[in-house]
């Protein structure tokens, strides 16, 4: 994590670039660390191809009342508990968002920071859902969890919100992504879900891109969906109609080579022609979580991969091989030396697929299964 005065840098030179992510990023590519940045003549910004008003405001940023106001109490919220700053130079960024084009420049955090490391699902939909819709996203959200991948949504009304409580309830992390400031929790009815992310018993994070006290804009949500969609290692879409900002959040997805999922509904229920858009389009059909985590599987170790690649700590990369859970010591008694095949365990496990599906992926991100030419056999 930053030191105090690396913080006020950050903080300054992005609440003086009109707290324009890509500008800032182009800043920070081209000239190095902010507080190098900020001690940058006008003249020196400007030969280094930086608009002349621009280069002029951080060249001033340490006269003017506004920034310094702004930076002095988003510096005084990061001192709180719970509460951090991640810049992309940051080991605790999401390590795929990092990857991103347009990925913000820094988070505003309030929770574990540790979740963003995590392999990662986004479940997302119609704030208008159906109870097929609240069904699906409840089912999905709890096998994905189970199997070990963090749900990330956006906390709207809805599947964002079905999604974040089915995670809880699994004892499972959640991240929700706000399209407004984190002191502007949208909307209002679910400041006590985020509350329940951000500080309960369960390990979760809120995050934000936004100026704390940014209340919510129209413009907001789809800047916010590419976080969703960013960090992520696929994308499922269980309700949308066609004009539904969920889809946002797939073709962001499908830009950013990003698995998407759509869950198909009645041809009569207009929460469902999105997703048949999609599929159409395609997305990727999930009637269940194993339909997920059969394309998510071979991703695991990529992500492991680019954690290394991105100088994390050895902690942070063990954090993301989950403990095993104690429903999977059934099924790791019936995995040997000897390589076995899938089929061959769902006969004797008397396991669904989907839930095979689970625990298998659950064995092996905790390390004690590996699978080598399509058979499962222990690591140790």
């Amino acid at each position: 994590m930053l030191h105090q005065k690396e913080k006020e840098s950050w903080l300054m030179l992005y609440h003086t670039t009109g707290v324009s992510g890509r500008r800032m990023k182009r800043l920070l590519d081209k000239l190095g660390e902010p507080a190098e940045i900020l001690a940058t003549s006008t003249v020196q910004l400007m030969n280094a191809g930086v608009d002349p008003d621009l280069a002029e405001q951080i060249n001033a940023a340490r006269r003017n009342c506004t920034t310094l106001q702004r930076t002095q109490a988003a510096l005084e919220w990061c001192s709180e508990d719970w509460n951090h700053l991640i810049t992309c130079r940051d080991t605790e960024f999401p390590p795929l968002l990092s990857e991103v084009e347009d990925a913000p420049p820094l988070l505003f955090a309030q929770g574990d920071p540790a979740v963003l490391l995590s392999p990662m699902v986004a479940i997302v939909g119609s704030r208008n859902s159906s109870h097929y819709g609240r069904h699906m996203a409840t089912q999905l959200s709890t096998g994905l969890a189970r199997a070990g991948f963090t749900i990330a949504s956006g906390l709207a009304s809805g599947i964002d919100t079905i999604a974040h409580r089915a995670a809880l309830k699994a004892r499972k992390p959640t991240i929700a992504v706000l399209g407004s400031g984190l002191r502007q929790i949208y909307p209002a009815s679910n400041s006590g879900l985020a509350e329940q992310i951000s500080h309960g018993d369960v390990p979760g994070i809120v995050i934000s891109e936004f100026p704390l006290d940014d209340p919510p804009q129209a413009f907001h949500f789809p800047q916010r969906n590419r976080i969703i969609s960013g960090m992520s290692l696929g994308v499922c879409v269980v309700e949308a109609t066609l004009r539904s900002g969920s889809l946002i959040t797939a073709r962001l997805g499908l830009e950013q080579n990003r698995n998407v999922f759509a869950v198909p509904g009645s041809v009569n229920n207009p929460g469902s022609r999105g997703c048949h858009r999609l599929l159409r389009e395609g997305a990727m059909l999930a009637e269940n979580a194993a339909d997920i985590l059969e394309q998510l599987e071979p991703l695991i170790r990529g992500q492991l991969a680019l954690l290394q690649e991105h100088g994390s700590s050895p902690d942070n990369a063990q954090m993301m091989e989950q403990a095993v859970p104690a429903n999977c010591a059934g099924l790791l008694k019936l995995i040997t030396d000897d390589p076995v095949t899938q089929d061959n365990l769902l006969q004797r496990s008397g396991l669904s697929v989907a839930e095979l599906s689970a625990q298998l992926l659950a064995l092996e991100l905790s390390g004690k299964i590996c699978k080598v030419a399509g058979k499962w056999l222990l690591t140790y």
